[in-house]
């Protein structure tokens, strides 16, 4: 079981372990932090995030309150939606549904309790796990923006994607 709360100082480290490599990080953060990753880039991040009213960054964690995941919440009040990035789980557990686990947790979150009328969320299309992960918990495609991103040469795709409260 997977339980979702808020990311602390304390985690930063825990997620410095999860990209060892720096196309990995990018694909990860799409340039908002810098390789290599730093405690002190996710702890500034998450300082401007709590001076904001509509981010928040969360962590999943297991049965033992051990960091297995991370992501991000960005709220749209006027449009009532909820966006998703920074997206990642332990590399050392992936492949488990962790990953999913913790995303059904975060739509019951954004659906429920924010009352948001969608999700929305990217990803390269470089990275199938990822797609094939949201595909699990019913996010379809929206659009795909050409051409998004460039990594030593590789151009990729962002790819959309979006899911609706349920009706």
């Amino acid at each position: 079981m997977i339980r979702l709360r808020p990311f602390k100082k304390g985690d930063a480290k825990k997620i410095l372990s999860w990209f060892d490599d720096e196309r990995t990080m990018v694909m990860w953060c799409s340039g908002i932090f810098q390789y290599p990753l730093t405690e002190e880039q996710l702890i500034s991040h998450l300082q401007k995030a709590e001076e904001r009213e509509d981010q928040w960054m969360m962590a999943g964690v297991d049965e033992q309150g051990t960091v297995m995941g991370h992501l991000c919440m960005w709220m749209d009040f006027e449009k009532n939606h909820v966006h998703l990035g920074l997206i990642a789980v332990d590399n050392a557990r992936r492949g488990q549904g962790l990953g999913r686990q913790m995303l059904e947790k975060v739509l019951t979150c954004a659906f429920d309790v924010l009352e948001a009328d969608y999700v929305t969320l990217g990803v390269f299309d470089c990275n199938p796990q990822a797609y094939a992960c949201y595909r699990k918990v019913g996010f379809v495609e929206d659009h795909v923006e050409a051409h998004a991103a460039e990594y030593c040469g590789e151009s990729w795709s962002r790819i959309h994607m979006v899911k609706k409260r349920a009706d």
